[in-house]
Protein backbone atom coordinates (compact mmCIF):
# COMPACT_ATOMS: atom_id res chain seq x y z
CA UNK A 1 0.00 0.00 0.00
CA UNK A 2 2.95 2.02 -0.64
CA UNK A 3 1.06 4.33 -3.16
CA UNK A 4 -1.81 5.24 -0.41
CA UNK A 5 0.73 6.34 1.30
CA UNK A 6 2.48 8.47 -1.34
CA UNK A 7 -1.17 10.32 -2.50
CA UNK A 8 -1.68 10.78 1.40
CA UNK A 9 1.60 12.58 1.42
CA UNK A 10 0.82 14.51 -2.04
CA UNK A 11 -2.37 15.66 -0.38
CA UNK A 12 -0.73 16.54 3.02
CA UNK A 13 2.29 18.30 1.23
CA UNK A 14 -0.38 20.24 -1.09
CA UNK A 15 -2.51 21.93 1.96
CA UNK A 16 1.38 22.90 3.55
CA UNK A 17 1.46 19.94 5.74
CA UNK A 18 4.86 18.12 6.13
CA UNK A 19 3.95 15.34 2.94
CA UNK A 20 6.55 12.62 2.90
CA UNK A 21 9.98 12.72 4.05
CA UNK A 22 11.90 10.46 3.29
CA UNK A 23 16.06 9.93 4.71
CA UNK A 24 16.11 8.35 8.28
CA UNK A 25 19.54 8.52 10.22
CA UNK A 26 19.73 5.22 10.05
CA UNK A 27 17.87 2.38 7.96
CA UNK A 28 17.48 0.01 10.68
CA UNK A 29 17.63 2.16 13.89
CA UNK A 30 14.99 4.43 15.05
CA UNK A 31 15.42 7.30 17.68
CA UNK A 32 12.88 9.13 19.57
CA UNK A 33 11.80 12.53 17.88
CA UNK A 34 12.73 11.10 14.43
CA UNK A 35 10.26 11.25 11.59
CA UNK A 36 9.12 8.59 9.37
CA UNK A 37 7.44 10.08 6.65
CA UNK A 38 4.57 12.34 7.96
CA UNK A 39 4.63 10.30 11.45
CA UNK A 40 7.59 11.16 14.48
CA UNK A 41 8.40 8.55 16.89
CA UNK A 42 7.09 9.66 20.03
CA UNK A 43 7.64 7.14 22.59
CA UNK A 44 10.17 3.97 21.67
CA UNK A 45 10.49 0.88 24.35
CA UNK A 46 12.66 -1.08 22.01
CA UNK A 47 10.92 -4.58 21.06
CA UNK A 48 7.99 -3.80 22.80
CA UNK A 49 5.82 -0.25 21.81
CA UNK A 50 6.49 2.36 19.06
CA UNK A 51 3.80 5.38 19.34
CA UNK A 52 3.75 7.64 16.71
CA UNK A 53 2.74 10.88 16.33
CA UNK A 54 1.07 12.62 13.14
CA UNK A 55 2.35 15.80 11.82
CA UNK A 56 0.24 15.60 8.45
CA UNK A 57 -2.84 18.13 8.18
CA UNK A 58 -5.57 16.90 9.81
CA UNK A 59 -9.02 18.26 11.96
CA UNK A 60 -7.11 16.93 14.94
CA UNK A 61 -4.36 14.94 16.71
CA UNK A 62 -3.53 11.34 15.33
CA UNK A 63 -1.85 9.07 17.00
CA UNK A 64 0.10 5.58 15.39
CA UNK A 65 0.94 2.78 18.09
CA UNK A 66 2.51 -0.34 17.48
CA UNK A 67 2.73 -3.22 20.45
CA UNK A 68 4.24 -6.47 20.96
CA UNK A 69 3.97 -9.01 23.60
CA UNK A 70 5.69 -12.36 23.71
CA UNK A 71 3.12 -15.18 24.24
CA UNK A 72 3.89 -18.43 26.09
CA UNK A 73 3.67 -19.97 22.43
CA UNK A 74 7.10 -18.22 21.67
CA UNK A 75 5.08 -16.27 19.15
CA UNK A 76 4.63 -12.79 19.54
CA UNK A 77 1.36 -10.62 19.74
CA UNK A 78 1.49 -7.81 17.58
CA UNK A 79 -1.35 -4.93 17.92
CA UNK A 80 -1.50 -2.49 15.73
CA UNK A 81 -3.96 0.89 17.10
CA UNK A 82 -4.50 4.14 15.71
CA UNK A 83 -6.13 7.33 17.70
CA UNK A 84 -7.99 10.16 16.86
CA UNK A 85 -8.32 13.25 18.81
CA UNK A 86 -10.79 14.85 16.69
CA UNK A 87 -11.25 18.76 16.42
CA UNK A 88 -14.93 19.75 16.25
CA UNK A 89 -17.29 18.13 14.14
CA UNK A 90 -15.21 18.36 11.40
CA UNK A 91 -12.55 16.40 12.64
CA UNK A 92 -15.55 13.88 13.81
CA UNK A 93 -16.29 13.68 10.26
CA UNK A 94 -12.92 12.87 9.30
CA UNK A 95 -12.49 10.24 11.33
CA UNK A 96 -15.78 8.09 10.28
CA UNK A 97 -14.77 9.11 6.79
CA UNK A 98 -11.48 7.81 6.89
CA UNK A 99 -12.11 4.61 8.93
CA UNK A 100 -12.84 2.08 6.08
CA UNK A 101 -9.73 3.16 3.93
CA UNK A 102 -7.70 3.22 7.84
CA UNK A 103 -8.62 -0.02 8.18
CA UNK A 104 -7.62 -1.68 4.78
CA UNK A 105 -4.74 0.12 5.16
CA UNK A 106 -3.75 -0.84 8.85
CA UNK A 107 -4.50 -4.20 8.38
CA UNK A 108 -2.45 -4.53 5.85
CA UNK A 109 -0.05 -3.13 7.44
CA UNK A 110 -0.22 -5.36 10.14
CA UNK A 111 0.00 -8.46 7.68
CA UNK A 112 3.10 -7.37 5.74
CA UNK A 113 5.43 -6.30 9.23
CA UNK A 114 4.30 -9.97 10.48
CA UNK A 115 5.16 -11.58 7.27
CA UNK A 116 8.48 -9.29 7.74
CA UNK A 117 9.41 -10.20 10.97
CA UNK A 118 8.49 -14.23 10.62
CA UNK A 119 11.04 -14.22 7.30
CA UNK A 120 13.85 -12.26 9.72
CA UNK A 121 12.94 -14.98 12.44
CA UNK A 122 12.96 -17.58 10.00
CA UNK A 123 16.12 -16.55 8.44
CA UNK A 124 18.38 -15.81 12.15
CA UNK A 125 16.90 -19.75 12.65
CA UNK A 126 18.99 -20.83 9.98
CA UNK A 127 21.99 -19.17 10.29
CA UNK A 128 21.69 -19.88 13.99
CA UNK A 129 21.31 -23.60 12.92
CA UNK A 130 24.93 -23.70 10.78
Amino acid sequence: MDWAWAIRGWLDKAVGGVGLRRGRRHPDDIWVGESLDFWRVQELVPNRRMRLLAEMKAPGKAWLEFESEPQASGETLLTVSAYFDAHGLSGFLYWYAMWPFHKFIFDGLTREIAKRAQEISEQYSVSSDQ
